[in-house]
Order: C-alpha cells, then sequence, then structure tokens
C-alpha cells in the first residue's frame, strides 16, 4: 500500500489528476447503462426522462 502523505508534492498531483480521469471517463461509458438501470427500479425517473425527451424535441423542432 501506497503511503500518499510521503509522496512529494508532484505525485501527489498526478495521482490525483490520475484518479480524476478515471472516474469521469467511467462515469461518461456507464452513463447510459446507469441510465437505463435508474429508469427500470423508478418509475418516477422514467418519467422525468420520457418528459425531458419530449422537451428537447419540441425544441428542436421550433
Amino acid at each position: 500500500m501506497i503511503d500518499i502523505s510521503n509522496l512529494p508534492l508532484y505525485s501527489k498531483v498526478i495521482l490525483i489528476i490520475g484518479f480524476t480521469i478515471g472516474i469521469v471517463s467511467f462515469v461518461l461509458v456507464m452513463r447510459y447503462p446507469i441510465i437505463l438501470i435508474l429508469m427500470k427500479l423508478s418509475p418516477d425517473y422514467r418519467e422525468f426522462i420520457k418528459k425531458t425527451l419530449e422537451r428537447s424535441k419540441a425544441k428542436n423542432r421550433s
């Protein structure tokens, strides 16, 4: 296990940037499966998504 408190500042910054990029890329890749799981579990969320899609379609038409 790495003891983060003993690392130099430069290494801490690189480590934090790496974890941030990893988390962001995970969220971007898993965005649609997460939405589908939430829609399956929550009827309220499903209705919210339907209304949002209808609004965005209406904006694109006008």
